[in-house]
């Protein structure tokens, strides 16, 4: 409280403010306690392992233009737990080895990868990182199995050593164009894509999804570095055709977007990219977001309630809140990571001999169907997504944003499936 405020004027009401702030901190301090009571009631017992360790490696984007720290505190978390609860693997601790490739490229992968073989990895645990061509070769040659991750390029989608549980980045904007045609029956779609290379690419994969459902597309380019003017002026241009849909295509402004059909009086349905509904993202929307929907390969914690997901709901987020940061950003990466974790500690415990490459991967390559955390359940038999070969999981679940909260739109799982 700054110190103009305190005076003999205002030493009655400065007290009756230490009171009611004494008596929220006692309460929060009852409220903390309880959360922690119940969090201990969900996580159990504990089983520490105690063995030798079991290494994970693992290549994440964590500084740079772009990074995803969600995925190494997802991952980091689950294993705290695994380690602490569950006996580890075993009873061998996982430890997780982790390099930042700082520039998203290929030789910063190389050189990261190069430096965790040295601890001898168990196997590599999958990430954000754009940079697998440089580290492939060396997971290759050093015979290790990539498992789970974000199938972000073609290089850890399609590797032979790969098993990656689910798949966004392509089938998240499959389910997406498909429950809008065909659950709500919506024909006319336009496309606001970034003007660069990468966003166009994105914006014509989008529009090729949208023809396959039988679909009329109009494509509107957006300058990467976009006034309030442009956003205007493309949100009106993207709407002078009448469509049921507006497409969101733009990582950087999907706010900004967002807000500008909201001006134009747009009233048709508008999905896009889970990113458009960050938590910093909503913010900037407001209630421009409302209504805003997209697909995504985990189910929403407002799910809690049904009987198949209330545990692994209830044990998710009794882990994140003991052994994650408050700030984590709870996206498709962050789930992606957590859940290989869990998946991982469920398989290896029945391996039989040897864990390495190839027992691994057989492992999870074996039967079908297999329970994935907080997912649909998983057949890596690389026949699941045609385009996206290591991916074993293409179904998604299509969430909304309401009131700035992102809930369940329809619980029911929509296919993914590319090229099909």
């Amino acid at each position: 409280m700054k110190k103009q405020l305190i005076s003999s004027l205002a030493l009655a009401g400065l007290l009756t403010l230490l009171m009611v702030a004494s008596s929220d901190a006692s309460q929060s301090k009852a409220h903390a306690s309880a959360r922690a009571a119940s969090a201990s009631a969900i996580l159990g017992k504990t089983d520490k392992a105690t063995g030798s360790p079991y290494v994970f490696a693992m290549i994440n984007m964590e500084a740079g233009n772009v990074t995803f720290p969600q995925s190494q505190e997802a991952a980091q978390a689950a294993i705290d737990y695994v380690n602490t609860y569950e006996d580890g693997i075993n009873g061998h601790p996982i430890v997780l080895k982790e390099c930042s490739d700082t520039t998203a490229t290929a030789a910063t992968s190389a050189t990261c990868a190069n430096e965790l073989v040295a601890d001898n990895p168990l196997l590599v645990l999958g990430a954000a990182d754009v940079g697998g061509a440089g580290s492939f070769p060396v997971w290759n040659a050093h015979h290790l199995a990539y498992v789970g991750g974000s199938p972000f390029t073609p290089v850890e989608s399609d590797a032979h050593n790969a098993v990656i549980f689910t798949g966004f980045s392509g089938p998240d904007t499959v389910a997406t164009f498909a429950y809008a045609t065909q659950v709500e029956h919506l024909k006319k779609v336009s496309i606001i894509a970034t003007n660069d290379a990468q966003g166009l690419a994105f914006g014509k994969q989008a529009a090729g999804y949208a023809k396959a459902d039988g679909d009329t597309v109009h494509v509107v380019p957006i300058s990467s570095s976009a006034s309030t003017s442009d956003f205007a002026a493309a949100a009106a241009q993207a709407e002078s055709t009448k469509p049921d849909v507006v497409f969101v295509e733009d990582p950087d402004n999907c706010a900004q977007v967002l807000l500008a059909l909201q001006q134009t009086g747009y009233s048709g349905r508008f999905p896009g990219p889970s990113y458009c509904n960050t938590a910093a993202a909503l913010k900037v929307a407001g209630s421009a977001a409302n209504g805003f929907f997209d697909a995504t390969p985990y189910v929403g914690f407002d799910l809690v309630d049904k009987p198949q997901w209330s545990h692994e709901i209830k044990l998710t987020e009794a882990i994140l809140a003991k052994y994650a940061p408050s700030s984590i950003n709870l996206d498709g990466n962050a789930f992606a990571a957590f859940g290989e974790v869990m998946n991982i500690r469920a398989t290896l415990p029945t391996i039989k001999g040897k864990l390495d490459e190839q027992s691994i991967l057989k492992a999870f390559e074996t039967g079908s169907n297999h329970p994935n955390w907080l997912a649909h359940p998983y057949t890596c038999n690389r026949k699941q997504d045609p385009i996206q070969l290591s991916v074993c999981d293409a179904w998604q679940q299509i969430q909304v944003v309401k009131n700035g909260k992102v809930v369940t739109l329809d619980s029911n799982w929509v296919s993914g499936k590319q090229g099909s």
